[in-house]
């Protein structure tokens, strides 16, 4: 696909994704503000900027060019198939079976079944270990690295990057982890996601997984980093959805995210904090690895590089600083401590990798020129506050952001702030109208209702019993 098409594309999913994010909220005034000179600058940078990552992710069998994104599920992968565990750990010991006599033959056979055939009782496979490589098995302790030092022990390894040995060791690591999972993971390129990373703020159907990025909200300045990551020549999104099948949830119900980043055959990979509908971090280090390692498999995959990566906290770690691009707006949540971000370096490019920068200016989202935070640009923020001290609360009086309809009693209509909202009104679960709050039946089954919905569903049960 030529440049231009890749534009135009771009631009259609920007769009797609911004009426999706609306269509459930009731905050939509800084969604209202988007013009075209910022969804036309903003597909242009970003097509040019994802340009080197665009083409080796085209390499994967998992790339979906209308998304932009690799989608990886479980056709993309497998649980361990531990006859290929077996092969290959043959080959790779094969020098050291050559020179073994009977007994030590046997020992080497039976230490390789402690991966190959692990329904096995261990006891007879962890005695042979320990007499071939004394202190190299210890209880939950990674496999791969067992077998590595038992290569060691029987000096078949070399470490040099690039051997025989290096590259059928991947794949036998590669194929002892090897889980089929039973969801979508999206590693996705396109600037659409990044903008929709954090679902919407006031979701009709419950707040998930919001953040400082939600684009529709403007108390914090963060969300400037939507558009910056999407600009920027390293970073991708990884983002599980709450249901694939439909496809407006790739863009206002993500479940999972995170941020990674990578510079095209440099060997250094950056994953940032998770971020979940429980707030992430805590107690999803396990998700978080299970992504990683699809993505570390994915690029390697792609490269044609042994997938064999060593994983860092990157809190305080001595071997790289990745820091900020000029003017980037966002959230480094990488930089923090408690959120968990890590580093992993390719054994290929352990010698010779290179830092780089993450984000760079956003866009502002009404005229389209570069800012360094926020959503509005100077002058677009001014034509944007007169336009909000138009908006009158008919409840309190007081002049606001943004006023939603509320259907009273007597069939009128009123418009009230956010805080009057929260205060004093309820969302019906049958019409999906706002109604004041003493005015609402709550049914046994939990729903919220409102005197006509009421009204209207005992008649309709009446209709049903006649």
């Amino acid at each position: 696909m030529d440049m231009q098409k890749k534009i135009e594309l771009t631009k259609e999913n920007i769009w797609r994704a911004m009426d999706d994010y609306r269509v459930h909220t009731y905050q939509k005034h800084v969604l209202d503000c988007i013009m075209d000179k910022f969804v036309d600058r903003l597909a242009k940078d970003s097509v040019y900027a994802k340009e080197g990552l665009r083409e080796i992710f085209r390499k994967s069998p998992a790339w979906n060019e209308e998304l932009d994104a690799l989608v990886i599920n479980g056709t993309r992968t497998h649980n361990p198939d531990f006859g290929r565990v077996r092969r290959l750990a043959d080959t790779i010991l094969h020098p050291a079976r050559l020179d073994a006599g009977y007994e030590q033959l046997e020992k080497i056979n039976r230490a390789i079944s402690l991966f190959s055939q692990p329904d096995d009782d261990p006891a007879p496979a962890i005695q042979a270990m320990e007499s071939l490589a004394p202190r190299a098995y210890e209880p939950g302790k990674k496999p791969s690295r067992i077998f590595k030092a038992l290569c060691d022990a029987l000096h078949v390894s070399d470490d040099r990057a690039g051997s025989e040995f290096q590259r059928l060791y991947a794949q036998f690591a590669d194929e002892l982890s090897s889980k089929k999972i039973d969801f979508k993971l999206f590693v996705s390129l396109n600037p659409a996601h990044f903008l929709t990373m954090s679902n919407p703020k006031y979701d009709r159907r419950g707040d998930t997984l919001t953040s400082c990025h939600s684009l529709n909200y403007t108390e914090y300045s963060y969300n400037n980093g939507c558009s910056g990551y999407a600009r920027d020549e390293v970073s991708f999104i990884a983002f599980v959805a709450a249901d694939p099948d439909q496809p407006e949830t790739l863009n206002n119900r993500k479940t999972v995210r995170q941020v990674f980043a990578y510079k095209p055959g440099n060997g250094l990979l950056l994953q940032s904090r998770l971020y979940n509908t429980s707030g992430g971090t805590y107690g999803a280090q396990e998700d978080s690895k299970l992504y990683r390692d699809l993505v570390q498999r994915e690029i390697s995959d792609m490269e044609q590089a042994p997938n064999l990566w060593k994983t860092y906290n990157y809190y305080n770690n001595p071997y790289c600083t990745i820091s900020t691009g000029t003017g980037f707006g966002g959230y480094p949540d990488w930089t923090y401590e408690n959120f968990d971000a890590k580093i992993s370096i390719r054994n290929d490019h352990a010698e010779d990798f290179r830092e780089f920068r993450i984000g760079t200016y956003g866009l502002c989202i009404h005229c389209g020129y570069e800012i360094d935070a926020n959503l509005f640009c100077s002058d677009c923020g001014d034509d944007e506050e007169n336009d909000e001290d138009d908006e009158t609360c008919d409840n309190c009086g007081s002049t606001c952001d943004e006023t939603h309809a509320v259907h009273t009693c007597s069939g009128n209509i009123i418009y009230v702030c956010d805080t009057c909202l929260d205060r004093y009104y309820e969302r019906c679960d049958g019409c999906g109208e706002f109604h004041p709050r003493n005015q609402m039946a709550v049914m046994e089954n939990g729903r919220h209702i409102c005197q006509a919905c009421r009204e209207s569903e005992a008649q309709e049960a009446e209709r049903r019993t006649a």
